[in-house]
């Protein structure tokens, strides 16, 4: 027997002892029923290994206590989400939808870097948390095949008019001095029919946020739209841009608290605003920039010391940088701080304290540490695009419009996918 393939049994029957012991009060002690069918979507199944080890993942990335009572309350979502994705990725298979192995890889280095470890010792991190490197790098794949499918798939189906573009273009103009949220959401679909279901996995959601479990983290693992890909994050919204309902829960919701779950268009919601602003006339006419970014990531109640720490690093690194060039050469020396080419965004779509800069900081020149609710970072304007220049804005706002109505074709994608499948839940 090699070595390899001992280290394998060892982990999976080291596994299984665990299953037997957290995850439902309910399992059977034979080690044997860890491998035990829990659902079959179609032609595959889903053991109460792989959802023992997705529940530890979603609890170790959204920062849960492992608990039983949290365990019983993520359990019907989490069996849902999985359902899905087995769904999405049967279907990117039957469309001859791949993704390679280098795509995924690298989506987990950038992982690793995040947290501010080698990819070894976060595979490491995961293995003594229970959970094999295959089953992030599973979920991985699915997401990326996805997405991959409904851009091929869906993408022409979506047509904006030049009228659509006229009348967003107004709506811009109208909302001049009103105020405009920083909006985070988790979207579950009730596509499936199971309304009252579907009703109470988000309650659950939601009290787990309202707990302090990390809003990105559980959107990444739940939200079922395009915005998940961004952990839940849709950026600056007006009022006039969401459902009624959910604009109503908004609108009266005061910053960083939880509110929801509110039926709006295909399902619930559960919404945060990160924070508010009146729209600045200036942000929404400047149009683009191309911008490069290092951020310490650092949450909005961060100690003094550790905002202190990240920008004395940044000063130590914005004498170095005299372009675009610089920050990706200087990257190395950022640990733990990201460095990530934004590519071209609105103005009005970056975080308030970063805008002035975004108009008026020299091309090439670094902004000094910029302290917004995601941490600590420096900026450098790359290229600008002229926000008088009326094609640059349609082109933006018909970019916005087209984004829209994919996620809501995808939506029903899905849907119809489910109504399709034979689904057998066995727990």
């Amino acid at each position: 027997m090699t070595t390899r393939t001992t280290k394998i049994r060892a982990f999976v029957m080291g596994m299984l002892c665990l299953l037997v012991t957290m995850l439902l009060p309910t399992v059977p002690a034979a080690a044997q029923d860890a491998l035990k069918i829990v659902a079959v979507v179609n032609e595959d199944v889903i053991t109460e290994l792989d959802l023992f080890m997705r529940m530890r993942l979603a609890m170790i990335s959204a920062k849960l206590n492992d608990t039983p009572e949290t365990r019983q309350r993520l359990l019907p979502t989490l069996l849902r989400t999985m359902i899905d994705e087995r769904l999405k990725a049967q279907e990117a298979k039957r469309q001859s939808i791949s993704v390679s192995t280098p795509e995924v890889q690298q989506r987990i280095d950038d992982l690793a870097k995040r947290n501010g470890i080698t990819t070894d010792q976060f595979a490491q991190t995961l293995e003594q948390n229970g959970i094999t490197v295959d089953v992030l790098a599973d979920q991985i794949k699915t997401e990326l095949s996805w997405a991959r499918l409904v851009q091929r798939r869906l993408r022409s189906q979506v047509k904006i008019t030049d009228e659509e573009i006229d009348q967003a273009l107004a709506a811009m103009q109208a909302a001049q001095g009103q105020t405009e949220y920083r909006l985070s959401q988790i979207f579950l679909s009730s596509g499936s029919g199971d309304e009252v279901s579907v009703q109470q996995s988000a309650q659950r959601l939601k009290e787990q946020l309202e707990q302090g479990a990390d809003f990105a983290a559980l959107a990444t693992e739940f939200s079922q739209d395009q915005g998940a890909i961004r952990g839940g994050d849709w950026g600056w919204v007006r009022l006039d841009m969401l459902d009624a309902p959910v604009a109503q829960v908004v609108q009266s919701l005061p910053e960083g608290q939880i509110g929801g779950p509110v039926r709006g268009a295909g399902g619930y919601y559960v919404v945060m605003v990160r924070a508010s602003r009146v729209i600045d006339a200036r942000a929404v006419a400047a149009g683009t920039v191309e911008m490069e970014q290092i951020l310490w990531s650092l949450p909005s109640n961060a100690a003094e010391s550790e905002v202190e720490k990240a920008i004395s690093q940044a000063n130590t690194l914005i004498p170095r940088v005299q372009s675009c060039v610089d920050m990706n050469t200087v990257a190395p020396d950022a640990a733990p701080g990201i460095h990530r080419n934004l590519g071209n965004v609105l103005v009005n779509d970056l975080p308030a304290e970063v805008q002035p800069y975004a108009l008026n900081q020299p091309i090439g020149e670094p902004s000094p540490p910029l302290r917004t609710n995601r941490g600590v970072g420096i900026y450098v304007v790359c290229n600008r695009g002229g926000g008088d220049d009326a094609a640059l804005s349609r082109v933006s706002v018909a970019d916005r419009l087209g984004r829209q109505r994919l996620d809501t074709l995808a939506r029903g994608y899905l849907s119809d996918l489910r109504r399709a499948a034979v689904i057998d839940i066995r727990l």
